[in-house]
């Protein structure tokens, strides 16, 4: 519950200096409005409400630190068209404040944004999809539902050819697609391996391709791998 509490507080710091320092409706709104979107796309894929297939943690840093930035430029927008603020009572200038306020969000944005980098990025289910589709000759008979397990997830698919084609046929006809259309380059053992996702979700994606003797068809299968 408590961090519950401290991510809410977290994502709201930034409106509410904004708030306190705003002095024009036109660009107070606008400022007002981004940081209500900001902080609702972080609460959203933090909580997991908003799903993406890659880049979700590096999505929830950005969210976190753009407030940093949004804030002061719209001071300097409202000192452009407003001109300098001007206070009579020392007591009513919340600059001082406000400034404290975000140096705080920026310190507490930026040490959350470093764990999330230390700890890096889970692996997710690879989507089989982007194997296909698969060329003329040959047919999808079969796909796994995927599953995880010590950092690693994995799907793949089962492929059978055309009457007359031999399993080794089949295997080769998968690598030259593969290599041609998606530029995997197999190594003798059929596999290959990538970087995949952005910065903090940064895995490892890797295809094999395979078949069982006497089965007449051939399998590929994708997997992503935590880089922890």
């Amino acid at each position: 519950m408590i961090w519950v509490i401290a991510g809410v507080l977290v994502t709201v710091a930034p409106l509410i200096v904004w708030c306190m320092t705003v002095r024009t409706h036109r660009v107070g709104w606008a400022i007002g409005a981004l940081l209500v979107l900001l902080g609702a796309a972080k609460l959203g894929l933090s909580n997991h409400l908003v799903e993406v297939e890659r880049g979700q943690n590096d999505l929830i840093v950005l969210a976190l630190l753009l407030p940093v930035l949004v804030v002061p430029a719209g001071w300097l927008l409202e000192r452009r068209l407003a001109g300098p603020r001007t206070v009579v009572d020392p007591l009513e200038d919340r600059r001082g404040a406000g400034i404290a306020g975000l140096v705080g969000y920026a310190l507490a944005a930026c040490a959350v944004s470093v764990f999330m980098c230390m700890v890096g990025g889970d692996a997710v289910i690879p989507s089989t999809d982007q194997l296909l589709p698969l060329p003329a000759g040959l047919t999808v008979v079969d796909r796994s539902s995927g599953g995880c397990g010590s950092d690693t997830c994995s799907s793949g698919i089962t492929v059978t050819g055309d009457a007359g084609l031999t399993q080794n046929q089949i295997e080769q006809r998968l690598g030259q697609y593969l290599e041609q259309q998606h530029g995997w380059h197999l190594d003798a053992d059929g596999q290959d391996c990538r970087p995949a996702g952005w910065v903090i979700d940064r895995t490892q994606l890797c295809v094999s391709v395979g078949s069982t003797p006497g089965s007449g068809q051939a399998f590929v299968e994708i997997a992503d791998s935590s880089s922890r």
